[in-house]
């Protein structure tokens, strides 16, 4: 890709021969005899790179190299110093400079500098742009739930997250979004500028589990033909999450638990203790503690993973959470198909609110997903959603409705069917099918049309 480089020298001898020579590497370069010139030149467009001489007519280098760092710091500098500058130059990278060469200098090995310097900045802006794309994805998904629990869970997260907490569990059932629990405690951390790495227990063989995590040198195995960091080492300054931990084998167990005590570790096949600052999420649909009690799965690493502990209620559990679950993940496909659909109707949303949801947040995305990409209205409607799904929520009690039924009913007419049935579960007991409602008795026999 073409770039936008500006030489900065007062010299003209110098500041031509390195023009020419960059727009010979394919680029774009212009340059400027002063530090009025490279103000002029900045305040115009964006430079890629910039390649400065410290010492200039009306001022120092430095003043650019500043400016840079402040109103444009995706420029990379290259800073060119005399012999008795270095000095000056070393003030240079102190504000950002990315590399400095002394005059009299080879041609070549300015134009190696100048193009290590463009590359770097390439990498950054990609490793900005996907990091970008996957925090706009996190935000995306963990949306704050309506429910008293996860009200609380949202309050646990904020707590933790900016704490200096080294190692933190999260517990819920498959699908239930534990790995965006990982990536809020991740992004609203110290540690968001640095990496997040993710690795599935079950997922690993066992034998290659330890080499996964710590890494190997060459030759530490027969298969080792080149040295391996392991993940640990790979997160260092971010956060591990190490999703279903209870699938890990108990030798990986015991190597994690000696890891956790100084996060320090060995590579396989090493001699040399390395030391790594990383937070560890891990996570699990197990009762750990249950196994840790029938001995299959370490009692003390449980207890060195468990000192915090946060926990992801089922989506059975917050049927309040559903619909405005269903309505974000409308939005989301909607816009990613090209589709029509704005919101959830209130008979769809019904539907959805009677679904047991075994999968969790992940089974209603899908729903929603298909649902979308295969249909398209203003809004979701009891005609766009799975036929298991809309005959659950006809016949919320097994046999309680009459046979043949095949008309979908209105809001009222499910929830007048859903009381009724409730109602001959408790063998006509008001008082006991309100309870199971969630509403007063009086409320019950006004809505089957009864007088008190």
């Amino acid at each position: 890709m073409k770039a936008q480089l500006l030489v900065v020298d007062d010299e003209r001898l110098i500041r031509t021969s390195l023009e020419r020579a960059l727009a010979g590497l394919g680029h774009d370069a212009e340059a400027a005899d002063s530090v009025a010139a490279a103000t002029a030149a900045l305040q115009r467009k964006r430079f890629d790179l910039a390649v400065i001489d410290l010492k200039l007519p009306d001022g120092s280098g430095l003043e650019l190299v500043r400016r840079i760092a402040t109103e444009s710091p995706e420029t990379k500098v290259v800073v060119i110093t005399a012999h008795g500058t270095v000095d000056t130059a070393v003030d240079a990278m102190k504000l950002g400079a990315f590399d400095f060469v002394n005059k009299p200098f080879e041609l070549e090995k300015l134009l190696a500098t100048a193009q290590n310097a463009l590359r770097a900045g390439s990498l950054e802006r990609r490793v900005a742009y996907h990091d970008g794309r996957d925090r706009s994805r996190f935000d995306a998904d963990m949306i704050p739930g309506r429910a008293p629990a996860m009200q609380a869970l949202e309050h646990e997260v904020a707590m933790v997250a900016p704490q200096p907490v080294p190692v933190v569990l999260v517990v819920g059932e498959t699908g239930s979004g534990k790995a965006l629990v990982a990536r809020r405690l991740h992004y609203n951390s110290a540690r968001a500028g640095g990496p997040f790495v993710e690795l599935n227990a079950a997922a690993i063989p066992e034998t290659l589990v330890e080499s996964e995590l710590f890494g190997h040198e060459r030759g530490a195995f027969s298969d080792a033909r080149e040295r391996k960091l392991g993940l640990v080492e790979v997160a260092d300054g971010g956060t591990l999450f190490l999703d279903e931990i209870g699938e890990l084998p108990a030798a990986a167990q015991a190597k994690l638990l000696s890891f956790l005590e100084s996060f320090s570790f060995r590579r396989v096949g090493a001699t040399a203790e390395r030391t790594v600052n990383v937070r560890l999420v891990a996570a699990t649909n197990r009762d750990l503690a249950a196994a840790a009690k029938q001995g299959r799965f370490r009692a003390d690493l449980y207890y060195r993973l468990a000192a915090i502990t946060l926990r992801i209620p089922p989506l059975r559990q917050r049927r309040e959470d559903v619909r405005p679950l269903a309505a974000h993940f409308v939005a989301g496909y909607a816009h990613r198909y090209g589709k029509s659909f704005r919101d959830v109707g209130d008979e769809a949303a019904v539907i959805l609110e009677a679904w047991p949801w075994p999968g969790n947040v992940r089974e209603l995305k899908a729903v929603v997903q298909r649902s979308v990409l295969m249909n398209d209205a203003p809004t979701l409607e009891p005609r766009h959603l799975p036929a298991e799904l809309v005959e659950a929520a006809l016949d919320p009690v097994p046999g309680a409705l009459p046979a043949g039924t095949s008309k979908i009913p209105t809001l009222d007419e499910i929830e007048l069917r859903y009381m009724r049935a409730v109602l001959q579960l408790t063998g006509g007991n008001k008082v006991r099918a309100a309870e199971h409602l969630g509403i007063t008795r009086q409320t019950l026999a006004k809505r089957l049309g009864e007088t008190d």
